[in-house]
């Protein structure tokens, strides 16, 4: 149960690390492609950091809760196609790195999710 615990545990700080980073990022406007922070930039700032502040909570119970990697998978998924949607047309450059720790942090959370529900259903069967 140990390895499970950690696995999920790597998965939200992670994506926890990241979502404030990208808080912290959509307040300086040149690294988003304008002059000045604006509206939709505040708000994507907001949910970044609520979504952070999420999985830390998350982590108190990481097994009990594994599935709010779920959804982040998603979020992650959809920002990283936004993104490379806004690269492809010349809004801002394109980030191989960044690309390929979006794939990577999402297959972490799939395998931790997947991993700790399997041991789950072990444990359950064995506990019958």
């Amino acid at each position: 149960m140990a390895k499970q615990i950690i696995l999920v545990r790597l998965s939200y700080w992670i994506a926890a690390l990241a979502d404030f980073a990208i808080a912290i990022l959509t307040w300086m406007p040149e690294r988003m492609g304008v002059d000045e922070v604006v509206y939709p930039g505040g708000l994507a700032s907001v949910i970044a950091f609520s979504w952070g502040v999420m999985l830390l909570i998350a982590d108190r119970k990481p097994i009990e809760r594994k599935w709010i990697l779920i959804p982040t998978i998603l979020v992650v998924a959809l920002i990283a196609a936004i993104r490379t949607k806004f690269s492809l047309d010349g809004t801002i450059e394109f980030s191989f790195p960044l690309l390929l720790f979006a794939i990577t942090l999402i297959i972490l959370m799939a395998f931790s999710y997947y991993y700790a529900s399997k041991m789950q259903m072990s444990k359950n069967k064995r506990d019958r």
